[in-house]
């Protein structure tokens, strides 16, 4: 891109820099809990946030609209509408008392990046599309990324309508109707939303959700893959209640012994695993305790329950894993005369993300100056498009006291630096 034109490109963000903080303080005022916001899928809160969203495109020359889901999309018309378009965004809701950055901040980049380059004066190639999807988060109703599987035509009817969201016990058809959208029309139009033959790229801004950034101090982060994941999220461990003092250890069924030294051994290889050739790789117990009812200072425990979440960008470390789980429950459960009962596994693929926009993003951001690195992420929407064969990348801002928590700390600063880096690549890549 030629230094003019870069650089009106990087004053028509700046300037659009107040917009940006007016959409986040709005959707905040719409959201507002006891502690931070609570955007649930399909609620008065986030189709609010939907509403600021389409409503700030509309001021800026974008063409708006919302889907049959009530993912919104706000679009630069191009010169050619039938060549493959540029899409970016991210999701608009939250869990519970989150904070109001986690997935607002990519869909408002994405409207922020397109008014930027509309303020160019320039008709792109091809539609240039800003995307704020729905129900990403799996707080809702237990799976993620749901807004972004409809578009993609990624979800079977018989799927949908089983979903029940958590914390109402009502069916998602229920919630998407509240809404007045036209729940039944998801399936009607034969082809999907958004396919391979309409959409060139999927970039994804998103803040990143640990502290790689702020321990490297650099403002922005290119990610390599989406992790996958393989999780144990309601496991227990039976054994048998007794004396404390009465029983000798030869006779003991202890189960949070039993459940300790797997944990320990887990660990182990996670570190073996890690040290070796995947440093992707990461391991968490988010739940060990023992029964309220039933514990004492003086029983041997009779009952652990516990979870086991591993995560990596190679599926051959996550094989590994599951297989080392299988042993060691059977060894450990043989020779300590307890049962592990894990339930069933669930979790996902990791996703590679695409090698051309991560070089394009890398190369926005050398071009603005703007130090970037690379590192795996977390799930995002993105892998949904990029199974669906649609070429993803993610970028991450730097951003404070993690997420999923009330205290986010997105700096407007890095914010305003990772939307100057998206509208850069995406004229790139229209124009390519």
């Amino acid at each position: 891109m030629a230094p003019a034109r870069q650089q009106a490109l990087q004053d028509a963000v700046r300037e659009l820099m107040p917009l940006a903080a007016d959409i986040f303080d709005q959707a905040k005022a719409a959201s507002r809990d006891v502690e931070g916001v609570t955007r649930p899928a399909w609620s008065t809160q986030d189709h609010a946030a939907a509403e600021i969203l389409l409503h700030a495109a509309q001021q800026h020359g974008l063409t708006t609209r919302m889907d049959a889901i009530g993912n919104t999309y706000a679009i630069l018309l191009g010169r050619d509408k039938n060549t493959p378009g540029i899409l970016s965004g991210s999701h608009l809701d939250s869990v519970a008392r989150g904070g109001n950055f986690d997935g607002l901040a990519g869909a408002v980049a994405a409207v922020i990046a397109l008014a930027a380059i509309g303020r160019l004066g320039e008709v792109p190639p091809c539609n240039l599309t800003a995307m704020g999807t729905r129900c990403e988060e799996s707080v809702w109703f237990g799976i993620a990324y749901v807004g972004a599987r409809l578009a993609v035509g990624n979800m079977e009817r018989a799927e949908f309508d089983a979903l029940i969201r958590l914390d109402s016990g009502r069916s998602i058809a229920g919630h998407v109707s509240d809404l007045g959208l036209a729940v039944d029309e998801i399936w009607c139009a034969g082809a999907p939303e958004i396919r391979p033959a309409n959409t060139k790229a999927f970039l994804e801004l998103h803040i990143e959700q640990g502290p790689l950034l702020i321990e490297q101090d650099a403002p922005l982060g290119i990610a390599t893959a989406i992790r996958g994941n393989l999780r144990y999220g309601d496991a227990v461990c039976h054994g048998a209640y007794q004396h404390s003092a009465a029983t000798p250890r030869r006779l003991r069924r202890d189960t949070v012994l039993a459940v300790t030294e797997l944990l320990q051994r887990l660990e182990a290889l996670w570190h073996e695993i890690e040290d070796g050739d995947d440093p992707s790789a990461v391991f968490t117990v988010g739940k060990l305790f023992t029964d309220a009812a039933n514990h004492a200072l003086t029983k041997v425990p009779g009952e652990c329950h516990f979870s086991i979440n591993f995560g990596s960008t190679e599926q051959s470390s996550q094989d590994r894993f599951a297989a080392a789980i299988g042993t060691m429950t059977d060894e450990i459960g043989r020779r300590r005369q307890v049962q592990f009962v894990l339930g069933e596994s669930v979790g996902s693929l990791p996703t590679p993300l695409d090698p051309g926009l991560r070089t394009s993003l890398l190369a926005s951001a050398k071009n603005l100056d703007i130090p970037a690195i690379e590192f795996a992420t977390v799930g995002h929407d993105a892998s949904i498009f990029a199974r669906a064969g649609i070429p993803a990348a993610v970028l991450l801002v730097r951003n404070d006291d993690g997420s999923h928590n009330p205290h986010e700390k997105m700096d407007l600063a890095d914010f305003e630096r990772g939307v100057q880096v998206l509208a850069a690549a995406i004229l790139d890549l229209a124009e390519k």
